[in-house]
């Protein structure tokens, strides 16, 4: 799924394919370009050349053949229906304490606002 229009005729087909990769595994276009490097070059990307290579393909919209040929294989995946993001190196975030607090305090409040709302209801419709 991506949530930009393919009717831009000003938008590159690198910048494109980018961007569609990105969209579909949910992720920045930079962590894009690292995740194709690391799995080209074998190698973790040196942020220095990392850096010079995004700088060069958002001014320019133009990618390297490596990021390319990732973006190519993540979308004919998506298309056959077999793209599992973990093989990418894309993995989802782990749940933390504080999200878990976070969540449970936000139900409390939406839960007391619910009931609120329900005993208001409940008195005015007695009048």
């Amino acid at each position: 799924m991506t949530f930009f229009s393919y009717d831009d005729d000003d938008i590159e087909q690198d910048a494109l394919d980018v961007l569609s990769a990105s969209s579909i595994l949910e992720i920045t276009e930079f962590r894009l370009f690292e995740l194709a490097y690391e799995r080209w070059f074998g190698e973790p990307p040196i942020e220095e050349k990392m850096e010079s290579v995004y700088t060069r393909y958002m001014f320019c919209d133009n990618a390297p053949f490596w990021v390319r040929q990732f973006c190519r294989e993540v979308m004919v995946r998506e298309r056959m229906g077999v793209l599992d993001p973990k093989e990418f190196g894309v993995f989802p975030t782990p749940e933390s304490q504080t999200m878990l607090q976070r969540g449970l305090c936000y139900g409390m409040v939406i839960l007391f606002v619910m009931l609120t709302l329900h005993l208001i209801a409940i008195l005015v419709s007695k009048y």
